[in-house]
């Protein structure tokens, strides 16, 4: 296993004596050349160094830690985001397949962490991945960026129908009638989404209740959407989801 060569880019004095003090313990699979508390102060050491990770955190002084991303730099460049950042914002994260550590850290899933990238082929770029990351966080509940074998789209959350399970992978249905099928369990897309709005009415289903056109009540309970899809409500979710379909 190669070792990691990594930064931290924090400006709070504890904080970065509790990474580095974590980072020491797995000094067999990763080393800190240095700390760094804003941006500005890293880019030139960046720049004539080769660093593989950087331990970064979005709150900075005057500056957001995602503006590292408008310069250019080694594009095998990884990034474990530090943050602390509301519930949606890690949404954001899990969606964008980007690796994020909660304050304060919990040195368990700093180790998994260390391990993920150590796992990433040499040539794995993140830079799509932290575009989408940060298309996510900007456009908050509203619009979701979906990435796909041949890049990314940008998706309004109401032109989703629904989402199909399909093992490891979900596909999605617009109202455009185009389906695009992306490499993410279904439980990323239920954490991500507005609960308010989407609901997952089976282990395979979750459906935008705005679509919702029709309750059947036969023998067992479905529901038709706008495109005329017939999705059956499991057993085990059909009080909930009766209980939020009342409230509309």
């Amino acid at each position: 296993m190669h070792k990691l060569k990594a930064i931290i880019i924090e400006d709070e004095e504890q904080s970065q004596l509790a990474i580095k003090n974590m980072l020491e313990s797995h000094n067999d699979m990763i080393s800190v050349l240095g700390i760094f508390e804003t941006v500005a102060q890293a880019l030139p050491f960046l720049k004539v160094n080769d660093v593989s990770l950087v331990f970064l955190d979005i709150e900075l002084p005057n500056e957001s830690g995602f503006s590292l991303f408008n310069y250019k730099l080694n594009s095998n460049l990884k990034v474990i985001f530090t943050t602390a950042y509301n519930q949606y914002a890690v949404q954001a994260f899990k969606i964008s397949a980007v690796d994020y550590l909660l304050k304060p850290l919990d040195p368990i899933e700093l180790k998994e962490a260390i391990l993920k990238v150590h796992r990433l082929d040499a040539n794995h770029k993140m830079n799509e991945a932290y575009r989408i990351l940060i298309d996510n966080l900007h456009y908050g509940n509203n619009r979701i960026a979906i990435s796909h074998q041949n890049g990314y789209d940008m998706v309004e959350t109401n032109d989703i129908l629904w989402l199909e399970a399909e093992i490891n992978y979900t596909t999605i249905h617009l109202r455009s009638k185009r389906n695009v099928t992306v490499a993410k369990t279904l439980r990323i897309f239920e954490d991500s989404l507005d609960p308010q709005k989407f609901f997952r009415i089976s282990r395979s289903a979750i459906v935008n209740i705005d679509h919702i056109t029709r309750l059947n009540r036969n023998n067992a309970l479905s529901i038709t959407l706008t495109d005329n899809s017939t999705i059956a409500v499991s057993e085990a979710r059909k009080e909930d989801f009766l209980t939020l379909y009342k409230k509309i």
